[in-house]
């Protein structure tokens, strides 16, 4: 089970002054409405959707950013942002290590820090091993220069995000082991990151878009609504075992059923039934709807992945936040993954809190 035990943010969105969270398994960070909640989880979206191509994917499976601009704190574009992550090291990030001939050890951490200027599209990227700095990739122009641990040539300007060819120099072998962390970090981690913003309160997708397929990315991301899941986590078999889980979870709110499916060519609708009524989804408060795509993700994050979710008190009162909050607390530890959470206001229990 790979963990994120670092995040490093500064210059995105609201996070001028920047901020460093140290997490140890499943955390809830708390902080007051403009503290930087939502820039960090989307810091951290961007990168991981980001993860492999050869550029920041502005739109894309966990988050939609319709404007370059938007990125920068004040919407200045001579703001240098910085995004980076520490990540453990699992069993597949070993395997990994031994096919490119870098032994490393389970636990380790591998750091990536990943900073760009939207003014002339200055690009820096930093790899760490255990604290220790490993590599520095930049870009300058339309060139790209190692400077550290020496100063080279790169072949190809390092825009590359989160990727092994930013750190390929021209002649010789200086960035072997760099390109080797490159490598092992962005295979490691492929399906293993989901997110959940404050954005999964929708409930339905327009007429032309019915796909009703389970999502390969987060449930709650754009066009991917948590009433499609729900009508296909209900109506399969196959799905059956996931489905009762679902409702152990949800009754334990005082939700006495779910239903979802099509009830119109092209319309994919869900009810909930509580205090014996059957009500449409959209009628049941903020509340619900914010809940149960936190519900269905909670079932569908595999073992060893990383979830993140944006403003988990929506709509919830203090005594329900701590209902939920443990509820999410127990089902990461049985699946065994780790989920990060966000709230204005720090729950009452056993999980770690941090305050920004």
């Amino acid at each position: 089970m790979t963990k994120l035990v670092k995040t490093v943010v500064k210059g995105f969105k609201g996070l001028g002054r920047g901020l460093t969270v140290d997490l140890n398994g499943n955390t809830v960070i708390v902080g007051r409405s403009g503290s930087g909640k939502t820039s960090l989880m989307e810091a951290l979206a961007l990168l991981m959707q980001s993860r492999g191509e050869e550029w920041l994917v502005l739109e894309g499976n966990l988050l939609i950013i319709h404007e370059p601009e938007d990125l920068a704190y004040g919407l200045d574009p001579s703001e240098v942002i910085t995004i980076g992550v520490y990540y453990e090291v699992d069993e597949d990030g070993e395997n990994l290590g031994r096919s490119t001939g870098l032994e490393l050890s389970r636990g380790s951490i591998i750091g990536y820090h990943y900073s760009f200027r939207l003014s002339d599209y200055w690009v820096r990227q930093e790899l760490y091993l255990d604290g220790e700095l490993v590599a520095v990739a930049e870009k300058v122009g339309n060139e790209g220069y190692m400077r550290y641990p020496v100063s080279a040539r790169l072949c190809i300007a390092p825009t590359h995000v989160m990727h092994e060819d930013a750190f390929i120099t021209c002649d010789g072998d200086a960035s072997r082991r760099a390109y080797s962390l490159a490598f092992i970090l962005r295979n490691m981690l492929k399906n293993k990151f989901y997110y959940l913003s404050e954005g999964r309160v929708c409930w339905w997708k327009r007429d032309y878009e019915t796909t009703v397929d389970l999502p390969s990315n987060s449930v709650g991301s754009d066009g991917q609504y948590t009433v499609h899941q729900l009508s296909v986590i209900q109506t399969r078999p196959e799905y059956e075992g996931i489905y009762n889980e679902l409702m152990d979870l949800v009754r334990e709110l005082g939700i006495e059923g779910v239903k979802a499916g099509f009830t119109a060519p092209k319309r994919v609708s869900g009810y909930i039934k509580v205090g014996g009524k059957w009500v449409p989804m959209f009628h049941t408060g903020l509340k619900m709807r914010a809940l149960l795509p936190i519900f269905v993700q909670l079932i569908l994050t595999p073992p060893g992945s990383v979830l993140l979710i944006d403003s988990v008190d929506l709509g919830l009162t203090n005594d329900e936040l701590n209902t939920v909050v443990d509820i999410i607390d127990r089902m990461a530890r049985r699946i065994g993954y780790q989920v990060v959470m966000s709230s204005k206001v720090a729950p009452i229990g056993n999980i770690r809190v941090v305050t920004i």
